[in-house]
């Protein structure tokens, strides 16, 4: 298509000085304010464009509502007119480059990530804040000054949620349709991709890509076609960035993964959160002072390959400073030697036989600290972070091992608490996945108790109260962690203190007006709470 401007054309009180770049939405133009003589970014629209009126209400809302914004983040707009049937938007001119130049294919360093998302973040958690959801959010409407300050660009696909209907799946066809496959399809939100509606978190999500862009040199769910894009940002979880990015701190990969959560109440709840989070990153992921460090960290390697084990070996005797106290092939093994040497630091393989990495969390001392060795990373990366001080995906190099221990010494010098592993091993757990059984350390012996076998579970507090063919077994883990680890098919709580095994229920009888009690096969008798028999009314009946 012939341009609709050339060198030295005037449109208003603007004359146009060079070409920038055309796209869906028309052409852009660096020009001169002839008024103000300043630089200025023109975005035309050429009379056969402005004849479509998808087009036209798109080109006046970028207007509306990005001149509704004043914030450093966001580019100014200054004017928006037509001359001689060309409409026409004058805006700040940004001098730079967009984002995905910055990026071309390469992981950016983690400062500059944390700095650059942080400043998208503000700039969102502004529009939000007036009730502007972007929806276009990508690095090729993210413009970088060379001083390092960011602006959010193109706001014509923005919505505002209290005055605009919710998206269609028709309008969704079409923000493909007016040429925005080049990026836009990549970077849409579960939401966006169904036609569903949408709100703010829908930007957060888009946000969380360009994070993981930032982060790898790569797009998440890229496929060879649109189609298949939106089928993977349904159903596919991302690969671990590391694969990608071995330098990367662990606190980043969690902010990512909880800005790309599908289920929009799983993610961050607002882009300030994200803002927050990523300007505390750098500060929080600061050396500790070595004076705080143990003088010798005594490790035990856990792994049932004997090749991955030893190459752990040979890296390790690099560092005068790392004790190798013991080497384990299974989970039992681990549990037994954690408990004799006490140990501060466990390389931990996840997939083992007789018990995995996360068993072996539930029943060793949560003092020491864990670095997940794996090479599978279809686990989820957030338990890992939030479990361990790091996580290796083989194969790693010496190097990765540097940064881990880097950051062992500063959780041991931190004496940072760790979360219960139950509650750990149940957020790693892939959706629809439940457990087929229980671990219980039991003095010194270790219990696993088929959920074939579990009759009942009781609620003591912090623990769980286990029953199964008549004795019963105490764990450290919450009745809500239980009741999302087991098939809600086969047991149901019937009562905020218990679950119950309905396969083992004989009868359920009143017992005063509002309750009721079940009869199990084994005689005991369980409280039925009014909403805890509706839910076992409505499992009986399916």
């Amino acid at each position: 298509m012939d341009p609709a401007l050339h060198n030295g054309d005037n449109v208003g009180p603007y004359r146009v000085v060079t070409r920038l770049g055309e796209g869906g939405m028309g052409e852009v133009y660096l020009a001169v304010d002839t008024r103000l003589d300043r630089s200025v970014a023109l975005k035309v629209l050429p009379p056969a464009m402005a004849q479509d009126r998808t087009r036209m209400e798109r080109f006046e809302r970028e207007a509306k509502t990005a001149s509704a914004l004043n914030h450093p983040n966001v580019a100014h707009i200054y004017e928006i007119g037509e001359d001689r049937g060309i409409h026409f938007l004058a805006m700040e001119f940004i001098e730079g480059a967009p984002l995905d130049k910055r990026i071309g294919g390469k992981p950016l360093a983690a400062r500059e990530i944390s700095d650059i998302g942080a400043q998208v973040a503000d700039a969102l958690d502004a529009a939000h804040s007036k009730g502007i959801v972007h929806r276009d959010i990508k690095p090729a409407n993210i413009m970088i000054t060379p001083r390092g300050l960011v602006k959010v660009l193109d706001f014509g696909l923005a919505k505002v949620i209290e005055r605009v209907p919710s998206s269609s799946f028709m309008e969704t066809r079409a923000v493909s349709a007016a040429g925005m496959l080049l990026g836009t399809v990549d970077y849409m939100s579960p939401e966006q991709a169904l036609g569903r509606d949408i709100d703010h978190r829908s930007d957060i999500f888009s946000l969380g890509i360009v994070l993981y862009q930032m982060a790898t040199g790569r797009v998440p769910f890229g496929a060879k076609s649109p189609s298949e894009t939106i089928a993977r940002i349904l159903e596919a979880q991302p690969e671990a960035m590391a694969r990608f990015n071995y330098e990367l701190p662990a606190e980043l990969d969690r902010i990512v993964r909880k800005c790309l959560e599908k289920d929009r109440e799983r993610r961050y709840q607002s882009a300030r959160d994200v803002m927050v989070d990523l300007k505390e990153l750098t500060r929080d992921h600061e050396p500790a002072p070595a004076a705080y460090a143990p003088s010798k960290i005594r490790a035990v390697i856990v792994d049932d390959e004997d090749l991955a084990r030893q190459i752990l070996r040979e890296y390790l005797k690099r560092d005068s400073d790392v004790e190798i106290v013991a080497e384990c092939a299974n989970g039992f093994a681990a549990v037994k030697a954690v408990a004799e040497h006490k140990p501060d630091l466990i390389f931990l393989d996840v997939q083992m036989p007789k018990l995995d990495g996360f068993e072996v969390l539930e029943l060793v001392d949560r003092d020491v600290a864990v670095v997940f060795v794996t090479a599978f990373d279809q686990y989820a990366m957030k338990a890992f972070d939030a479990a361990a001080v790091d996580y290796l995906l083989k194969p790693f190099g010496p190097d990765r091992l540097q940064a881990t221990l880097q950051r062992v010494r500063r959780r041991l010098g931190e004496h940072q608490p760790a979360p219960a592993a139950t509650e750990l091993r149940t957020a790693a757990r892939p959706p629809e996945q439940y457990v087929d059984r229980i671990v219980v350390r039991d003095g010194a012996r270790v219990q696993i108790i088929p959920v074939s076998k579990l009759d009942y579970a009781e609620a003591q507090d912090d623990y769980v109260s286990l029953h199964s063919e008549k004795k019963s077994y105490l764990k450290q883990q919450t009745i809500s962690s239980l009741e999302s680890a087991l098939d809600p098919a086969l047991f149901v709580r019937v009562h905020r203190s218990f679950i119950v095994n309905i396969e083992r229920i004989s009868k359920i009888e009143p017992y005063t007006k509002d309750t009721r009690v079940v009869l199990l096969a084994d005689g005991s008798q369980i409280p039925v709470s009014r909403t805890g028999y509706a839910r076992l009314k409505e499992l009986l009946e399916r």
